[in-house]
């Protein structure tokens, strides 16, 4: 067997070689991420975490006081350590050092911008001097105040503040911070608060440590941002400071296992709400924060399509080798072979490929990340090797797709009877078994659209029926659909291929189904990197719809910030400059919790337990033919809705929330005021629902969401109502529309010269008290602005997510080769009877790209067909496995990007058929007719 497999090999080298490098290319995307992912599991794991800690053993946080904590205007302020527990820690005499920090959000700029100012790479990261919006992600780098005498990581230039540095205001800031803001150690930064501006000068810049690749602001565990002494953060922060971490180092000889365990013990006992976390523990959130990146989906991922690649390449390069030496197989059972001999052989061609390709991709994948460690060291800091895990998923990816793609060519091999060697077996009529085939694909495809979007069930129910039985029946309908696609797009687009290149339809009428099994694994191999292409491009953009502001968001929103307008300056709103008059919706905005998570059968939604509430006059804002907010109502009737809004205690919700808490018009929606008294309940009756797309990010971009949590719906009604019960004493946000007559940078300004008018503001924070700011500002957003931004990120990671489909589909190109190869080989006779009568060599080049150019076309009839039904069932799991969830998405076709996938597909089959097509044509008859009669 193995002689005959070395000879098979030595007589169609090229088929070995572009089927090897096939399985090679496919082995390196294995390479390449799972490499990828090695290296960010041994730095994030193996360092970071020691990083994250600096000199210190143990860390105590506060429940709530990580990253993005702080507190929010007539809110309650970030939740802090009790002081019993910090001085008890700071008493310990286990404890040499107890590092006490507080931490906030400020907006932080040069003082004095240079020349090179926002130079570095994170300048686009850093806004103007206004505080930061309330639900956008702290871009800017934290204040952290210290009371520490020496600092947490090593010092990259420059000195540690002096924490009884008294009226200085001194500061050091983080490396990746300063070298985004392009400041250094001596220089000035502005640091802008919710109660004003300070001027901070710099003496010194500290290492900035990455917990689990969080990004320049680090993780939950790391510390970086702008460090001050405690005394300069309470003045900025405008209140006392709550600790919210203390950093301990503890005497040589103690476990920090062990004292952290007992810690975490006796916290727990006492009812502190605070967490304990020494490295390990902090090994193993980073290790659940990669896992949740989907980082490790990613390496499953690339292995699942490098297997399929492999496993359709091996399959067309066995199938066609089956077909081709039909007789030769019939001489061997004739000479004694077995049946399971004749199988074996065929097994252990595709197993010889497969190493050989797995090998080869091994090598080149480790010559790759050679040489991209070389020119970017950043990426493979540690240095590119080729890992336990990722040797096994490479394997897994090549030998898996070998084994599984020689079942039915050695199951065909074993058919071949004694006799065959005398005369061959007819070839069975495609439509034999081609409509059984189909019919049964057509079954499985009904499978998944029925379980994502008919019938009822939960989350957890739904997404395993998906992963388990949807996707993986969709994935076989659709190859056993293939054999019936092939022949209906051959009888259908065969004579109009033949007249647009000049050849007789006749030629074209079976020079796919003539060999099923060679065009079959040709073009599933090609449909999966086109089908997941489409189907990325599908669900990104059908995704994007309902998390898109629509047309009922009004054109300009204005944010007063920190505490609003007192109510004598409301009307002044609308009269400025800019706004069209009649046209100026005010608002209360707060953020109460929801009393209770109801399950319903959609229930992702409920995992936020907090909504954005919006008091407003339901008159202007959904009265009139001309709304302020245009929003389509979904339940309930508009007008009765109109009027028992505005005779009070009603609301109005999203539909989307209907569906996913069970709720109707009529039941009563019950909020928790925030700080309010405990027990404290407000009620309003839900009267009608409303659609909202795009009510998410609004929300975040703008500073309507005022808390940095997610949420779970955008709640109208009456703004008197909200006013008293959540205890809102000034209008804070306005919808406007613009008149055309001014820009809205003129509009900001108008609208900032109406903020500065009352100067100095004083506003009440629960567990605080009286905070007053001195520098009050007002912030506009436009709608269109937020769309433009969601839309040129959501670009951006549709086109990431869409480049291994792509490879992918590259990678499979090279099955094309063999197929029109084996097409040509096959056909040699008929060819030179072609030629010796008449056909010219641009004739039969035309031939042979004819059917590339068909291939072409099956691929894009079964990747566009597979690609739109998975990205439509994929949008039906989005409420059940994403947080946002509730939405209803509809189906979008970005037809510009898949017209891209479908060029991209016909044009790879047309290179990959010129040469075997140049080849034949430059055969002359005779040594066509030759080689044909040789091999009959």
């Amino acid at each position: 067997m193995l002689r005959l497999l070395l000879a098979n090999i030595a007589l169609r080298p090229a088929r070995t070689a572009l089927t090897a490098l096939a399985v090679i290319a496919s082995s390196c995307i294995v390479v390449w991420v799972v490499s990828g992912y090695d290296a960010l599991i041994a730095r994030s794991i193996d360092e970071e975490a020691a990083e994250a800690l600096g000199r210190f053993d143990l860390v105590v946080s506060a429940d709530g006081g990580g990253p993005g904590g702080g507190r929010r205007p007539g809110g309650p302020a970030a939740v802090g350590l009790p002081p019993d527990l910090v001085a008890a820690l700071k008493e310990d005499d286990r404890v040499a050092e107890a590092n006490l920090t507080t931490r906030s959000r400020v907006s932080v700029g040069r003082a004095a911008p240079g020349p090179d100012a926002g130079a570095g790479p994170m300048a686009r990261l850093f806004r103007d001097d206004r505080p930061p919006v309330h639900g956008m992600p702290p871009l800017d780098p934290p204040l952290i105040g210290t009371d520490a005498a020496e600092p947490p990581y090593e010092m990259v230039a420059g000195r540690w503040i002096d924490p009884a540095a008294g009226g200085r205001a001194e500061g050091v800031l983080s490396a990746d911070f300063a070298e985004g803001l392009g400041v250094g150690a001596g220089d000035e930064v502005s640091v802008v608060s919710e109660v004003g501006e300070w001027t901070v000068t710099l003496v010194g810049v500290v290492e900035q440590p990455r917990s689990g690749g969080a990004g320049p602001g680090g993780g939950a565990d790391a510390q970086s941002g702008l460090f001050v002494p405690l005394a300069m953060a309470e003045e900025i922060d405008g209140h006392p400071a709550k600790i919210t971490r203390i950093n301990l180092a503890l005497e040589g000889g103690i476990d920090p296992a062990s004292y952290g365990e007992a810690l975490s013990g006796r916290l727990s006992g006492l009812g502190v709400p605070a967490a304990v976390a020494d490295l390990g523990a902090i090994r193993g959130r980073m290790a659940a924060g990669l896992s949740r990146s989907g980082s490790r989906a990613l390496a499953y991922s690339a292995t699942g399509i490098a297997l399929m690649a492999a496993l359709f390449i091996i399959f067309t390069t066995l199938s066609m080798g089956v077909s081709e030496r039909g007789r030769e197989l019939a001489v061997l059972r004739a000479v004694g072979m077995t049946r399971g001999q004749v199988a074996g052989m065929v097994v252990l061609e595709g197993l010889a490929l497969a190493v050989l390709g797995w090998a080869g991709g091994l090598a080149a994948g480790r010559g790759l990340l050679a040489v991209v460690s070389r020119a970017t060291p950043g990426l493979f800091p540690d240095g590119a090797a080729l890992g336990p895990w990722c040797v096994g998923l490479t394997a897994a990816a090549a030998v898996g797709g070998a084994l599984a793609a020689a079942v039915l060519p050695a199951w065909r091999a074993a058919r071949v009877m004694p006799l065959d060697a005398m005369t061959p077996p007819r070839a069975v009529p495609p439509s034999r078994w081609g409509v059984p085939a189909g019919l049964a694909g057509l079954a499985l495809l009904a499978i998944n659209p029925v379980l994502t979007h008919v019938l009822p069930m939960g989350d957890s129910a739904r997404a395993w029926a998906y992963a388990l039985v949807g996707y993986p029946g969709m994935v076989l309908g659709f190859v056993l659909l293939a054999p019936a696609a092939i022949v209906l797009v051959e009888g259908a687009a065969g004579p109009a291929v033949a007249r647009l290149l000049g050849l007789p339809p006749r030629l074209l009428a079976s020079i796919l189904s003539a060999n099923l099994w060679r065009t079959l694994g040709t073009t599933v191999a090609l449909t999966v990197g086109l089908g997941l292409y489409v189907a990325t491009q599908t669900w990104g953009y059908s995704m994007l719809v309902p998390y898109t502001p629509g047309d009922w968001v009004p054109e300009l929103l204005v944010g007063f910030e920190p505490s609003g307008l007192p109510d004598e300056q409301v009307g002044r709103v609308g009269q400025a400059d800019g706004v069209t008059p009649g046209r100026c919706l005010p608002m209360a905005v707060e953020q109460p919790g929801l009393v209770d998570r109801v399950e319903g059968p959609g229930n992702s939604i409920l995992a936020q337990d907090n909504v954005v509430l919006i008091g407003l006059d339901p008159a202007l804002a959904f009265g009139g033919d001309d709304p302020m907010i245009a929003a389509e109502f979904t339940d309930g009737d508009r007008a009765s809705a109109l009027t028992k809004l505005e005779a009070g205690g009603a609301c109005l919700v999203p539909d989307h929330f209907l569906d996913s808490t069970g709720m109707a018009p009529g039941d009563t929606l019950e909020l928790v005021p925030p700080g309010g008294p405990p027990g404290a309940v407000v009620g309003y009756e839900i009267v009608g629902a409303v659609s909202l797309p795009g009510w998410h990010w609004m929300t975040k971009m703008t500073g309507l969401r005022r808390r940095s949590t997610r949420t779970a719906a955008l709640v109208f009604a009456p703004i008197a109502d909200v006013r008293r019960d959540f205890r809102v004493d000034r209008v804070n946000f306005f919808w406007l529309e613009a008149d055309g007559s001014a820009s809205p940078e003129q509009v900001e300004a108008e609208m900032q010269r109406i903020a500065e008018q009352h100067g100095e503001t004083t506003f009440h924070v629960a567990g605080v008290g009286e905070v007053t700011s001195r520098r009050p500002y007002a912030r506009l957003t436009a709608a269109g602005a937020v769309r433009a931004g969601i839309s040129d990120r959501a670009d951006d990671m549709i086109w990431g997510m869409s480049q291994l489909p792509l490879v992918t589909l590259l990678i499979t190109s090279l099955a094309v080769v063999n197929t029109i190869v084996s097409s040509v080989r096959a056909r040699r006779w008929e060819l030179g009877v072609l030629r010796a009568t008449g056909t010219t060599r641009g004739g039969l080049i035309r031939l042979i790209l004819a059917e590339s150019i068909l291939i072409g076309l099956v691929v894009g009839a079964l990747g566009l067909a597979f690609g739109v039904m998975a990205g439509w069932c994929g949008t039906g799991m989005a409420p059940s496995i994403h947080r946002f969830g509730g939405m209803s998405t509809p189906l979008v076709l970005p037809w510009a990007r898949i017209a891209l996938g479908l060029a991209t597909t016909l044009g790879l089959c047309l290179l990959a058929a010129a040469w075997p097509a140049i080849a034949a044509g430059r055969s002359e008859p005779l040594a066509l007719l030759k080689a044909g009669r040789g091999a009959a």
